[in-house]
């Protein structure tokens, strides 16, 4: 009869491959991010989808406990680095659980896997242009670049007027592009709000000043085409993801501001309230606390270094832009964040309220950056029913729209 048991050699190579699987899934997710752009992704997926790590997690401890004796030593080590992958596959939703049972939610386990917020190109069949800034070189120089966003508006009803978001997407203020988190617009539009995706000029070719113009251009354009789009320009909302959520951020709070005015002629681009996810709110500690720091792209973004160019900082910086009357404002960042330290969320939650305006601060427990990818894991659960409960609180805010400030 042939026995079940694996040779001795064979037997160690296994446990070894289940404790070096278990400790790469751990290191990818608890480690600062890569410098190698897929391990980039890799370490974003298997963070956002953190279940992942039980089934090898839980293979290992089994195959740890079968071949203890035999193999004490590398038994040991799986069982080590598989217990390590399923505390990162377990915590998560045990904080996350704590965190939404708080908040009078409950999380859906049924709906982690409800799929991916992400589009690799824009929705071209929304697409129209709102915008053209700069000028070019040729005959034409009146022309410009042109500017586009993606069209999630509800259908027009008469008598009726909508509320509307004005959406900013990430990518590090150098690439990306509009309907970037299509279920975002899914989930707006669902609940009567119609969305406008917007574009906006890339570095290195445009400073983020100058991207702050092209967000304050596309709310002006908003504004003037609402009755266009039955849209109730008293309850339109900047929101916006990364360096959109920055964007969003800085061009509601210097609105009115003549050093940062819009790239395009606009009578009003004031809002009545902003959103951002894991937006950064300090360019310069950013710039300087991370991998940020050796990016060529930054100076050129910035206009300068933080010495030579201090009020480009200032002006890209919500959290050095707080007033009493910025709109209300509503802040979701990830306590585990690695590429924005949840720090830049809380230093600007702590200024909003030190200056009596109206903000809320939502923190995910465990959830790094990007953690909406996931659409169905806990800290996009906890996100999309803080931003309901923003949005019910607009209606009934005591802050109108603003004017210039």
């Amino acid at each position: 009869m042939t026995s079940a048991v694996p040779p001795p050699a064979v037997a160690r190579i296994l446990l070894l491959c289940a404790g070096l699987l278990n400790a790469a899934l751990t290191v990818l997710v608890a480690a600062p991010l890569p410098r190698l752009p897929l391990l980039v992704l890799v370490a974003g997926a298997i963070t956002s989808w953190g279940l992942v790590l039980l089934p090898p997690g839980l293979l290992g401890l089994a195959a740890a406990a079968c071949a203890g004796r035999r193999h004490p030593w590398c038994a040991g080590l799986a069982a080590l680095a598989s217990f390590a992958a399923l505390v990162y596959g377990v915590m998560p939703y045990a904080a996350a659980y704590g965190a939404a049972e708080r908040a009078g939610q409950q999380l859906a386990l049924a709906r982690y896997f409800d799929g991916v917020n992400y589009a690799k190109v824009p929705d071209r069949t929304r697409t129209l242009t709102y915008a053209r800034v700069g000028a070019v070189r040729g005959a034409h120089p009146e022309r410009g670049q042109k500017l586009r966003l993606d069209l999630w508006a509800l259908p027009k009803r008469a008598a009726v007027r909508r509320p509307a978001v004005v959406w900013v997407h990430g990518g590090g203020w150098n690439k990306g592009h509009r309907s970037q988190t299509p279920e975002w617009n899914r989930w707006f539009n669902a609940r009567g709000w119609s969305v406008f995706d917007v574009d906006y000029r890339l570095a290195p070719r445009a400073t983020q000043l100058g991207q702050i113009g092209d967000v304050k251009c596309a709310v002006g354009w908003v504004r003037r085409h609402a009755r266009v789009y039955g849209i109730d320009p008293g309850r339109l909302l900047l929101a916006g993801s990364s360096a959109g959520g920055n964007l969003a951020l800085a061009a509601a709070y210097t609105q009115g501001d003549s050093r940062v005015p819009a790239s395009c002629p606009v009578r009003d681009s004031s809002v009545a309230g902003v959103i951002s996810l894991y937006g950064p709110t300090d360019m310069g500690r950013l710039i300087a606390g991370t991998a940020l720091r050796g990016d060529p792209v930054m100076p050129r973004l910035m206009g300068g270094s933080a010495a030579t160019a201090p009020a480009r900082y200032r002006l890209g910086s919500p959290a050095r832009l707080v007033r009493g009357d910025v709109p209300p404002t509503l802040l979701l960042h990830g306590s585990a964040d690695r590429a924005v330290p949840v720090a830049q969320a809380r230093e600007l939650a702590r200024r909003l309220k030190e200056a009596g305006a109206p903000a809320t601060y939502i923190e995910l427990p465990w959830a790094d950056h990007c953690f909406d990818v996931n659409w169905g894991g806990w800290g996009s659960q906890i996100a999309r029913a803080a931003t309901k409960r923003f949005l019910g609180s607009l209606d009934r805010s005591p802050y109108p729209r603003k004017g210039p400030a």
